[in-house]
């Protein structure tokens, strides 16, 4: 292994077209060399593909290996990393060298550089209105310094009665937001409104230390109730409701009490169906 490090990291020069390029020319150096991990019979087929010589194009592909375009943040994240490198002590540049030959640091540039190419700038906008309750920030600190994860709790509605919630975690908000987003998106749940403004009757529920209360209110009283409260209700289309949150404030526990509270309102029409009645009889 330290081996094919150190010839990798020899033959890596700007001259190289592909990654793939640069490990057939030190593949090929190393067994002139006289390594045996690198033999010509099985570096030869690659690397006659890596340099094009079979055909006009090659016949297979790795995608992990495909080129990207060469732009001023690509250019300024290798030099940023190869600058740590050259001022780490030992054991650091060890684990950058390591960390750079499988690609962690330029992975997200990467990605998004194939993106771009994929979708050619085309922009795709949200379905559903998207509220972001809360943002929780989490560092594992490892030998190689602290590695920062973001979990973010999401509510999306139509503002016409269809509403959900969700969690996403990611190395940044912007992608914990949008896992949450594409999870809230496939659990969508459907409030009963009565005239399509407030809730048909008073309904309490319970999430561990959190108990919530929701009263209907008549129309012009707007939302006089917790701002998580608040947030749900404008996404499910709710305009006038009063709230009250009894216990512990805790965003996660809120917003599943509320939503359970939510689901158990019931209109005329259901309990009709349930009793086996109709609705002028109840």
């Amino acid at each position: 292994a330290r081996a094919s490090t150190s010839a990798w990291t020899r033959a890596w020069v700007p001259g190289a077209s592909t990654p793939a390029a640069a490990v057939a020319d030190a593949a090929s150096a190393a067994a002139s060399a006289g390594n045996p991990i690198f033999a010509p019979i099985r570096w030869g087929f690659a690397a006659s593909h890596a340099r094009g010589v079979h055909g006009s194009a090659a016949r297979f592909v790795d995608e992990r290996f495909t080129p990207v375009l060469e732009t001023p943040e690509m250019d300024a994240e290798y030099e940023k990393l190869a600058e740590e490198i050259r001022r780490s002590p030992k054991k650091r540049q060890r684990f950058l060298l390591l960390e750079a030959l499988r690609g962690t640091r330029l992975k997200p540039l990467i990605a998004a550089e194939h993106e771009l190419l994929k979708e050619e700038g085309a922009y795709k906008p949200r379905a559903l209105k998207t509220r972001v309750i809360d943002v929780n920030r989490t560092c594992k600190v490892t030998k190689g310094g602290g590695l920062m994860n973001f979990t973010a709790l999401v509510v999306v509605g139509n503002g016409d009665g269809v509403v959900g919630f969700a969690t996403g975690k990611g190395k940044d908000v912007a992608m914990a937001v949008e896992k949450a987003y594409s999870r809230a998106s496939r659990s969508l749940v459907y409030i009963e409104r009565f005239e399509n403004s407030t809730i048909f009757h008073e309904q309490e529920a319970k999430h561990c230390k959190t108990k919530i209360v929701l009263m209907p209110a008549k129309a012009g009283t707007g939302l006089r109730c917790n701002q998580i409260v608040e947030s749900i209700c404008e996404m499910a289309g709710i305009t006038d409701v009063r709230a009250k949150v009894i216990g512990s404030h805790h965003p996660h526990n809120t917003v599943r009490a509320c939503f359970e509270a939510l689901e158990r309102i019931k209109s005329p029409a259901d309990v009709a169906a349930a009793r086996g009645a109709t609705v002028y009889r109840i």
